[in-house]
């Protein structure tokens, strides 16, 4: 094995995690010290690696064996490769190369692991991604060259070809750092984060990970404090081998660049989008700007798998059988960064009276070809807006600028947690247990036979997604989820026109569990539309951990919509263009397309796997056009 325990106290996790959660000021995650060269240090790319002087940077890097701790520095540990500066701890992520455009960089690399490495990414950038250096063990290669174009790169090495989506997935997992070149004269601040996912096996499913954020794991990671209202600008790399839809609590963030490692496109003003939720395949980048609401919010990955309790560095360390599963009050672990925000939250603009409904959590029957489970049903003004038990549950659709209160009530026999997917909001009402506040109450779970009431006033009109965040993998699996619509002021809701499209799983067995769209693993009933009618279709991805493609096809094939929102919010004019009728959803994100058939005919909504998936699926939605 990779790993190895050492010999120490350790304690139990859960109770770990309680303390961490409810505490209520802010952790910081500490660093050992830095006396013994042989314990990783968690770089929090603060500061660049190196020394600068007169337009050269010179860099002394090794590649090590050393101790990693993942969470507390007095927690479990692991045998990990990590790169450090000569004569200083190693870190994880490796020491960040940054720089102004024109700097020239002199970086010698020693190896001092019992095998040879291969070394990516240290060149000028752009570049290729098979510009690589060899390392022989106990050798140094020195290197030359000059930082290149401006952007959001990264370096990073293996020492196996036993690579998984392109990047090694365990002892040298962690072999990877910041490399970023800042355009001349004045910068504007930011953080850079690094990505990182120490995973025991290539099988993703039978794999124990651990994955973390700059070198930490949550509840250890870095905790961020801003104002409200002030410009947040970070760059992100995702230096794993799987894919994370990072997902903001409380705001959109807009993007601002995309990279592949090796090159990054920062976008002009008319390509920047404003999102909730987006997708960082491996090896990939990103820029963000967003400005903050007052509250405690969270930014994660949307895998449930990445930020799954049970996934940290103890569990790791033991045989299967001796895994931990009792996560206590913390309900999230690995990719989870914690903000507060400080000041005031502006007041909401709002019309008319409140709405008041009761949105009751439920046991909800097996049905055919599906298991019992859970599902939520509505109320309103004393009455059941919907008669059964659904998974999804009924379509919640408000009103932009109208007040609601929905009180959750939990009949279940576990606690449970509401989270209003892309919904600004007070962080309290947000639904991350043990972490939003309002003033001094902490957020809830709603515990057997209790109850939560929620106020927030929908500011912009979208589709956006309600659906549990406690025990997450297995309330999700088990149904509950649904569609969020909030319509613009006086506008109905049609549902012979306007479609909502949910994909997600029947279950927590992420083997066994089908997928399913709209509740149904097959055989969806048929639709009829009109030709010269135009449709909405609103497509959401609230699987625990699966991407789904969408393509709406005709005799001859892909047929053409129009891009309308993403994550609820609306695309600018130059962007809600048409094109072919395919799109990506990662868990967590919604897309709105609209379409105006112009013919009768039949057509196919063909909901599936992407291409490269090792065990494909696909489910037809077949559509009449009269």
């Amino acid at each position: 094995m990779f790993v190895t325990l050492l010999t120490r106290v350790v304690r139990r996790y859960s109770a770990v995690a309680a303390l961490a959660v409810f505490l209520p000021f802010p952790l910081t995650a500490q660093s050992p010290p830095a006396t013994n060269s042989q314990v990783i240090q968690a770089n929090s790319n603060r500061t660049p690696g190196g020394k600068l002087d007169h337009g050269v940077l010179t860099l002394h890097l090794e590649l090590r064996q050393a101790d990693w701790y993942p969470e507390a520095d007095t927690g479990p540990s692991m045998k990990v490769y990590a790169f450090g500066e000569s004569g200083e701890p190693p870190q994880v992520p490796g020491p960040m190369i940054r720089v102004p455009q024109g700097t020239e960089i002199h970086v010698t690399l020693r190896s001092l692991l019992p095998t040879a490495a291969v070394v990516h990414g240290m060149h000028q950038h752009p570049g290729e991604a098979d510009d690589v250096v060899q390392v022989p063990a106990g050798e140094v290669r020195e290197l030359r060259f000059s930082a290149g174009a401006p952007g959001t790169y990264q370096y990073w090495a293996s020492t196996t070809e036993d690579l998984k989506g392109r990047r090694p997935y365990g002892e040298d997992s962690q072999l990877a750092g910041a490399f970023i070149v800042d355009p001349p004269g004045t910068v504007q601040p930011d953080r850079v984060f690094v990505i990182g996912l120490w995973r025991s096996q290539p099988n993703v499913v039978l794999s124990q990970d651990v994955p973390v954020i700059n070198g930490k794991s949550w509840p250890y990671t870095e905790r961020l404090t801003y104002a409200a209202g002030e410009p947040v600008r970070w760059r992100w790399i995702n230096a794993s081998d799987s894919v994370h839809p990072m997902h903001l609590h409380g705001s959109y963030y807009r993007v601002d660049s995309e990279g592949d490692g090796e090159r990054d496109q920062i976008f002009e003003p008319a390509q920047q989008r404003m999102v909730v939720t987006h997708g960082l395949r491996p090896g990939t980048t990103m820029a963000i700007l967003w400005t903050p609401q007052a509250g405690r919010w969270v930014f994660h990955c949307h895998l449930v798998a990445h930020f799954l309790p049970e996934m940290t560095a103890r569990n790791a360390l033991v045989a299967q059988s001796e895994r931990i599963h009792e996560h206590g009050s913390n309900h999230m672990a690995g990719l989870v960064l914690g903000i507060t925000v400080t000041g005031k939250r502006p007041a909401v603009a709002f019309h008319g009276r409140t709405r008041k409904l009761r949105l009751l959590v439920r046991e909800r029957p097996a049905r055919k070809g599906l298991p019992a489970g859970f599902g939520y049903q509505v109320e309103e003004s004393h009455k059941l807006v919907s008669q059964d038990v659904t998974a999804p549950g009924p379509p919640l659709v408000l009103e932009r600028g109208r007040r609601v209160e929905i009180t959750v009530v939990n009949q279940l026999h576990e606690p449970t947690a509401v989270h209003w997917h892309g919904i600004e909001l007070e962080s309290y009402y947000d639904g991350v247990v043990g972490w939003g506040t309002d003033g001094h109450k902490i957020t809830p779970g709603i515990e057997p036979d209790g109850s939560f009431r929620v106020r927030f006033t929908p500011p912009r009109a979208g589709t956006f997604i309600y659906h549990a965040h406690l025990n997450d993998e297995v309330q999700l699996g088990r149904g509950l989820y649904g569609a969020l619509i909030v319509v613009e002021p006086g506008a109905q809701f049609d549902a012979l026109t306007d479609y909502i499209f949910i994909v997600s799983r029947g279950g927590g067995d992420e083997i066994a569990a089908p997928r399913l769209l709209n509740g149904r693993a097959d055989d969806p009933p048929t639709f009829h539309w009109h030709r010269g009618q135009r449709y909405r279709l609103r497509l959401i991805d609230i699987t625990a951990n699966n991407p789904a493609l969408f393509a709406l096809k005709g005799s001859g094939g892909l047929a053409r919509w129009r891009a309308v929102a993403k994550d609820g919010a609306d695309l600018p004019a130059n962007q809600a263009v048409m094109q072919d009728s395919q799109q990506l959803l990662w868990s967590g994100e919604t897309y709105d397309f609209e379409y105006e058939p112009q013919d009768p005919g039949s057509l196919q909504l063909e909901v599936g796997s992407s291409v490269t998936a090792a065990r494909p699926w696909k489910i037809v939605q077949r559509i009449e056009v009269r």
